[in-house]
């Protein structure tokens, strides 16, 4: 018997493993372990493609975006803006329990044995698109990558006690990155204010698995070893059997809460895009609120906006659907999960939140530079130039020909050109209040929007503020007050354009003018029109905490309105930068501007890759594989990158074609949907393509 005592004791991990396997096996024809199982699996992801083969990291090299960076270093001020905390809790746990996180192992059973790299290591959490950063003692101690903050003393879920907080700032989604050949061999090019490849649904997915792993770790006797690690990371020096206990629990806890927020997918993301109105809908007035009717399926993603010269803009967002800067930041920071009270007594600090307004109206000022002039130009963040060889002085000619002909009549002429100071096309923003006719100070673009009837492109975007409605009244039988809406907004006279829809072709309508409109709480009201009168409601409460008079509000509002619409039209943005933001359309649907302007054989690729960082030079865009085989349910391939299907609504690459179905004897707004031009032949395209790089 003692022989078998020491035989057991010595092969007790080989008997349990075995058992284990066995186990699994016959449970995995159960429905639910299967979905245990898969949510415990993380997602595979595209190779690291930053580092050389030798595994050394390629020379990062900044471009020159008038924010004093070097060419292989970014200023002081930069790193601020890649770290400045919004106030966001973006990610629902912890910043300890981030840092200390181990990344999920290939499978739930390798996890209790296998030690892993951490998760915020840039060996794992790079592969997500995310941009190597630096570290700083005050702004990124833990060198997380460029986006990542910690946001301090945050309330959180699941957590028992007040605890420090990671979020997203502006640059999280407004930072790109691609890699391409040099004189001295691969680098990696920093795009400021570009669009981020990154893609949060993996991510999300891939920290769901790391804290799963762990969860299970801490319930067994044995194979504990993966929570041990991270509950001493976590704990340090309070680390005892009754710490480490209650940490469990709270890993437990967070699990529940995590499971009760798992979004509903309709069009997967991918990388480099999300559905961000959507999502800041649902964190506004479905979770804030917690009222689940208010919850809307994601379906219409984009790709992620550049956004320098958008502080100079009318409006801004793909449909063109906000005004005043403010209102658009801290909107953006209450969808990455900024705190706001929703359950106070008026009086008693409703919509006050954890949204720093000093901190969004620096990053504003930081980007916007001085008012633009005529003398000086536009400042702030500026569109990189085209790093590569410049095209030959003849082709830059004839394109510029050809871009004045066919697309400065919608994307408005070059920003540095003479002709962009006139003021149809530079000017104060106009708007009525108490029925007097009121212009802002500031002088901005006045961009055109062009309506779906005409580009043609996809129309899931545009479609949210048009249809969506929100519920914010009070229900007796469930025990639900009212949100306490009661804000004076500025939108286009709604009687004026439904009167012109019911009787006139899009073309023919007139811009209405900007009213004056009290929004107050209902069953059905506007999602448009509710989301901007909460963002409001949140800033005022800013103030008031602050002690700001009315003439620091105006000043930390930009002076100006809030003014929101909602239509079925895209705006058309200044093309400069533009070689640097791929890929193209508002959802991301084309690899680059040779297939968006001149495809082969008029045919655009009806599935392209992301997650790759190749530049494609010649065709402009992202590089892609010569071939891609067939979609998978996942959408993802077998290497981890993502395989966008443009026959899926909300992917749609249709529209703004240069076709033979063009008219050249009748204005733009009457041709053919979804033709902007004529078909151009092989010079005109290099030609126009020239020209672009160079704006």
């Amino acid at each position: 018997m003692k022989f078998v005592r020491n035989v057991w004791r010595s092969y007790w991990w080989l008997i349990s493993i075995l058992l284990m396997v066995v186990v699994a096996w016959r449970l995995m024809n159960s429905e639910p372990v299967k979905i245990i199982y898969t949510a415990l699996t993380p997602p595979v992801l595209p190779e690291l493609m930053v580092q050389d083969q030798s595994g050394q990291w390629l020379a990062q090299r900044w471009l020159d975006q008038n924010w004093d960076n070097r060419q292989y270093q970014a200023s002081d001020q930069t790193r601020e803006y890649h770290h400045l905390s919004q106030g966001t809790r973006t990610l629902p746990i912890p910043y300890q329990w981030l840092v200390s996180l181990e990344a999920p192992a290939a499978s739930p059973i390798a996890s209790l044995f296998d030690e892993q790299v951490l998760f915020k290591d840039n060996r794992y959490l790079l592969r997500f698109g995310f941009i190597r950063s630096t570290q700083h003692d005050e702004l990124n101690p833990d060198g997380l990558p460029i986006g990542f903050a910690k946001t301090p003393a945050q309330k959180l879920n699941g957590v028992n006690v007040r605890a420090d907080a990671i979020g997203f700032t502006c640059a999280a989604c407004h930072t790109g990155h691609f890699v391409a050949e040099t004189e001295q061999g691969l680098a990696e090019y920093i795009i400021e204010g570009g669009p981020a490849t990154t893609d949060l649904g993996q991510l999300t997915k891939a920290l769901g698995a790391a804290l799963g792993q762990t969860a299970i770790a801490s319930k067994l006797p044995i194979f504990n070893s993966r929570f041990d690690r991270f509950a001493r990371r976590v704990l340090g020096q309070q680390y005892s059997a009754a710490t480490k206990q209650a940490l469990a629990d709270e890993l437990s806890a967070m699990i529940i809460v995590l499971k009760d927020k798992a979004d509903v997918i309709e069009v997967t993301e991918g990388f480099g895009r999300l559905d961000a109105l959507n999502r800041i809908g649902n964190q506004v007035f479905s979770r804030n609120l917690q009222r689940p009717d208010n919850y809307q399926p994601i379906n219409a993603p984009v790709n992620f906006p550049h956004i320098w010269t958008a502080s100079w803009f009318n409006w801004v967002q793909y449909d063109g659907s906000i005004m005043q800067p403010l209102v658009r930041n801290a909107g953006e920071a209450l969808g990455v999960s900024a705190y706001q009270n929703i359950t106070a007594e008026p009086a008693l600090g409703r919509f006050q939140s954890s949204i720093p307004l000093a901190n969004l109206t620096k990053i504003e000022r930081f980007l916007a530079g001085q008012q633009p002039t005529e003398q000086t130009g536009f400042g702030g963040l500026l569109a990189p130039a085209w790093p590569f060889a410049r095209p030959e002085e003849d082709s830059l000619n004839r394109g510029e020909e050809l871009y004045r002909q066919h697309c400065s009549h919608c994307h408005l002429p070059a920003l540095n050109s003479a002709e962009i100071w006139q003021s149809r096309y530079f000017g104060p923003i106009e708007y009525w209040r108490d029925g007097i006719k009121k212009h802002t100070t500031d002088q901005v673009l006045q961009l055109k929007h062009i309506a779906i009837e005409q580009v043609g492109t996809d129309a899931a975007q545009a479609s949210i503020l048009l249809n969506r409605t929100v519920n914010t009244a009070a229900d007796s039988a469930d025990n639900i007050s009212r949100v306490g809406l009661d804000q004076q907004l500025c939108t286009p006279d709604p009687s004026l354009l439904m009167a012109e829809q019911l009787s006139q072709p899009w073309w023919q309508q007139s811009q209405a003018k900007n009213i004056e409109l009290r929004l107050q709480d209902g069953a059905n009201i506007s999602f448009a029109l509710a989301l901007g009168a909460i963002v409001e409601a949140s800033i005022e409460a800013g103030y008031q905490s602050l002690g700001l008079n009315a003439v620091m509000q105006a000043e930390l509002s930009g002076n100006r309105p809030n003014c929101l619409q909602a239509g079925l039209h895209y705006k058309a943005r200044p093309l400069n930068g533009i070689w640097a933001t791929p890929p193209y359309l508002h959802n991301g649907s084309v690899a680059s501007l040779r297939d968006l302007i001149c495809p082969t054989n008029g045919q655009r690729p009806e599935l392209i890759r992301l997650g790759n960082l190749g530049y494609d030079i010649a065709n402009i865009g992202l590089s892609q594989p010569e071939s891609l085989g067939q979609t998978a349910a996942s959408n993802y391939d077998e290497k981890g990158y993502f395989l966008l299907d443009t026959s899926i609504e909300g992917n749609s690459n249709s529209g703004h074609h240069f076709s033979s179905q063009y008219d050249d004897q009748k204005p733009y707004y009457q041709q053919p949907k979804g033709i902007i031009g004529p078909l151009l032949n092989d010079r005109q395209c290099d030609d126009l393509l020239a020209y672009v790089k160079m704006l």
